[in-house]
């Protein structure tokens, strides 16, 4: 073999031996061809040994192969302590996000969902391979947060077989396995992947049913006054949404998780209250919500049902007069004070926008019930008793009648009956349509209120901030510096130094 040519095949052996471990580390669904590479460079090694064995044998007997020896153990050594490094970082997983939206960290929601994994959990994602990518970078994140995850890629291009077997009919398909279970959904985003993970978690199905037949607020209204966007939210969430008339029931449905009535225009016949309230009696959650009573004595049947558990609606609509200054109308509170040690509200900071509200309130000598939500102190915000008053644009202040700031908006009770009895008191039915969902925290604290309400541990709504951009424009003269220094002056500047070592070591 030519001189030259016997070091070109050593570099050659030893490139197809690194492009094996990589493989195996990168790609190990590839066995054969890793296996075929690995098989190639040992054997293409020990031919090469054999081919030069005698010149070897007398070059380990040279000083300059203990030279050789020791810097190799060192750099072995080197190798095999960034090794246990790399090793011990993995177990311990930290990771740190210095974004200033968090972009690139889970949402705390997301990290409390985390936490009720605590038996091993396996993602499998079926794509192709230049689709793993995005899609590895967030679930990645899952894996480092909880040591129970367990994350793989199958390239569907590569196992057909798989891909029939798991019934995959779409590419970014993941398939959550634990506790003997399998779900699968389509991958899109954060939260799409935490609602499976509840959906997985999760061993009872929950179904909510919303009562019809009062004009009550509807999830097939499209509008700004509809309620199709929270309906969408609750489904996401894979809660079953259902409809519910109580005049042609005998009672609650038995798989009825919880019950809401929402923003009815008509009173309740006798019939179907007393409905509501054995099933509320019978350990039942119950989610109430009204618009202000300017027929006082509309809603009093169904206020009933909730006040031996501590909550009362004023026959009164809030003024907040703080609102005008953040451009809405007195009788839109603009809200952001909270009870901050109930588990609707901890740590909830979103505003929250309450239009047309009558003010929620304790019953005295009752303790288990709890304000949520606050206007501004008096004399900024008060209960208005002179509805007619309100509606001429001519609210003011009586300190005989109405009641003085801070106003409560939203109220929640578990309680005197079966020990799962819980209830919610809304003041405000606009509080829940389509035109205020967009821009305030209403969706938010919505959701969660539901989540507390039928005992579901998961937080379903994510809180994390817009993106701001800020855009970098280069000129013509910038984009060829750039070119000059990564291309030209940085490699030249690490060869010239090269040559330089080298030449130096030649000379020592």
């Amino acid at each position: 073999m030519k001189n030259w040519l016997y070091p070109l095949w050593v570099i050659i052996d030893v490139l197809v031996f690194l492009a094996a471990i990589a493989l195996w580390i990168t790609a190990p669904e590839f066995k054969t061809l890793n296996i075929g590479m690995t098989v190639f460079s040992v054997a293409l090694g020990f031919l090469l040994l054999f081919s030069k064995f005698e010149e070897i044998k007398i070059f380990i007997r040279s000083s300059y192969f203990e030279k050789v020896l020791y810097h190799g153990i060192n750099v072995i050594l080197v190798f095999s302590i960034l090794g246990v490094v790399n090793y011990l970082g993995n177990k311990n997983y930290k990771e740190f996000d210095l974004t200033k939206e968090n972009r690139n960290s889970l949402t705390d929601q997301t990290k409390k969902v985390l936490e009720l994994v605590k038996e091993p959990l396996k993602m499998t994602v079926f794509a192709k391979r230049e689709e793993w990518a995005p899609m590895l970078n967030l679930l990645k994140l899952y894996e480092g947060q909880n040591t129970q995850i367990e994350l793989t890629a199958i390239d569907t291009d590569l196992r057909p077989d798989l891909v029939k077997a798991k019934g995959i009919i779409q590419n970014g398909t993941v398939i959550i396995e634990y506790k003997g279970k399998e779900s699968s959904f389509p991958m899109m985003d954060e939260l799409s992947v935490t609602n499976a993970l509840l959906k997985a978690l999760r061993t009872e199905k929950i179904v909510l049913y919303f009562v019809t037949g009062h004009q009550e607020l509807s999830c097939a209204e499209t509008s700004q006054e509809g309620l199709s966007i929270l309906c969408q939210k609750l489904k996401d969430q894979n809660y079953e949404v259902k409809e519910l008339d109580l005049t042609k029931v005998m009672g609650v449905p038995k798989d009825a998780t919880a019950v809401f009535v929402l923003g009815p225009i008509s009173g309740f016949l006798k019939q179907e209250v007393q409905i509501l309230e054995e099933y509320v009696k019978d350990g039942g959650r119950f989610f109430l919500a009204l618009a202000p009573a300017f027929k006082a004595e509309l809603y009093d049947n169904l206020i009933n049902i909730i006040k031996p558990f501590g909550l009362d609606l004023g026959k009164d609509i809030v003024i907040d007069r703080l609102s005008t200054v953040q451009g809405a109308e007195a009788t839109i509170p603009i809200i952001s004070k909270y009870e901050e040690m109930h588990p609707i509200t901890q740590g909830f900071n979103l505003r929250t926008v309450f239009p047309l509200s009558s003010s929620v309130r304790k019953v005295e000598g009752k303790d288990m019930a709890e304000i949520l939500a606050y206007t501004s102190a008096f004399p900024g915000s008060w209960a208005e008793t002179d509805l007619k008053g309100v509606t001429e644009g001519k609210a003011v202040f009586n300190e005989k009648k109405d009641l003085k700031g801070p106003i409560g908006l939203i109220g929640v009770a578990e309680g005197t009956g079966a020990s799962t009895t819980r209830v919610a008191l809304l003041g405000s039915s606009s509080f829940l349509i389509n035109a205020y969902q967009a821009q305030s925290g209403n969706t938010t604290l919505f959701l969660n209120s539901v989540s507390w309400m039928v005992n579901d541990e998961g937080i379903i709504s994510f809180n994390r901030p817009g993106i701001e951009e800020y855009p970098v424009i280069l000129s013509a003269q910038h984009l060829q510096m750039i070119f000059i220094i990564s291309i030209l002056v940085v490699p030249i500047i690490f060869f010239g130094a090269a040559i330089f070592v080298y030449r130096r070591r030649r000379l020592l």
